[in-house]
């Protein structure tokens, strides 16, 4: 991966730099990458003006149009407050940014300001990796432009080391979108478990939606789209993340959680989640505690191997897609049909490949 350079950028930058050490406070135009706020920002502050000026910033001062910057010069009244837009003013700084590609890493040096972004996604071209970051170095107000783009090859990193090996996927439902941090469903698109990142009211968007029982979208760049079909009950969690402005939130569906499955369920989940240290091993003790809550026979620990096995062969048990901090997670079929669970205890028996004796 080549480096990538915005020279353009950076020579409109230098010439807003130069002015702003001149004392003068430069605002743009439009939304232009320069990390200026807008003449739009100062919003109902904004009115025309008479000449030599452009507009007027309500009490606090002028808007005059430099056609060298293409930008607009703000000039202030004396003993006039300023509004929040230009109160909170900051210089700008020209950087480079260091791409770690594997971890999907952004590193922007600043004098002695560090700013780091996770999550990049390089595979939609450094073009758009740089607009979107300085859309959120301007969002936060930091004061940075990056002009250029720097990918370094980390070959060091581990598999495992983070969520989705590639792009992260999304859920939407038509009127709003939130990044996946896990999911789990089965061959028939049933959805167990996803876990949400975004904006309060875009996951209360989803979460309405999920509640309600409607299908859901979940996409991801060079995958595609697909549907998932909601449960009818959901336990959640959430957790505000507010150096990011986000909230996480987790929906484990009902018949996935010990205490919660009916007698006229058809189905219960088992789920393992990323930090249990023998993944496997936890996957069989669950399976073996659910197996005791859905079934009217008695069940012995010691059948746990076996039982799993067995039930895997006859397909009473399935393996549920998973992804993200859900690392395993299995289905158990209760639907009547040719082969039920009571028939697998008795062949077992008969085998003695279990036994009732303690």
């Amino acid at each position: 991966m080549n480096v990538y350079e915005d020279k353009y950028l950076r020579e409109k930058v230098n010439r807003i730099i130069a002015r702003q050490k001149e004392g003068k406070i430069v605002i743009a135009a439009h939304k232009d990458g320069s990390g200026l706020p807008t003449r739009e920002d100062l919003g109902q502050e904004l009115t025309r003006a008479a000449y030599p000026y452009d507009y007027a910033v309500g009490k606090a001062g002028f808007l005059k149009y430099d056609s060298e910057l293409g930008a607009y010069l703000f000039v202030a009244k004396s003993g006039e407050k300023l509004p929040p837009v230009l109160a909170n003013y900051r210089p700008l700084t020209l950087a480079e940014a260091i791409l770690d590609v594997q971890n999907r890493r952004i590193n922007i040096q600043s004098g002695e300001t560090n700013v780091a972004f996770t999550g990049v996604q390089p595979w939609k071209g450094l073009y758009d990796v740089l607009r979107e970051v300085n859309e959120e170095l301007e969002r936060v107000n930091a004061g940075i432009v990056v002009w250029k783009i720097i990918p370094e090859e980390n070959n060091k990193t581990r598999p495992g080391e983070r969520l989705f090996p590639e792009a992260v996927p999304k859920l939407r439902n038509g009127q709003a979108l939130a990044h996946i941090t896990g999911y789990a469903y089965d061959a028939d698109h049933n959805l167990a478990y996803i876990g949400l990142v975004g904006y309060k009211t875009s996951l209360e968007s989803l979460r309405v939606t999920l509640m309600c029982g409607k299908p859901l979208q979940m996409t991801q760049d060079g995958v595609g789209d697909f549907t998932l079909i909601p449960a009818d009950k959901y336990e959640q969690a959430w957790q505000a993340m507010p150096e990011y402005t986000s909230h996480h939130v987790g929906f484990v569906s009902r018949l996935a959680l010990p205490g919660k499955w009916e007698p006229e369920d058809l189905s219960a989940y088992l789920l393992v989640f990323q930090g249990t240290p023998e993944p496997g091993q936890e996957l069989i003790r669950l399976f073996i505690e659910r197996i005791k809550e859905v079934l009217e026979v008695p069940i012995l620990d010691e059948w746990g191997a076996t039982l799993w096995k067995q039930a895997r062969n006859r397909n009473l048990v399935q393996d549920l897609v998973t992804g993200g901090d859900c690392i395993l997670g299995a289905r158990i079929d209760l639907r009547p049909g040719q082969m039920d669970w009571q028939e697998l205890l008795a062949d077992l028996l008969a085998q003695e490949e279990i036994s009732l004796a303690i």
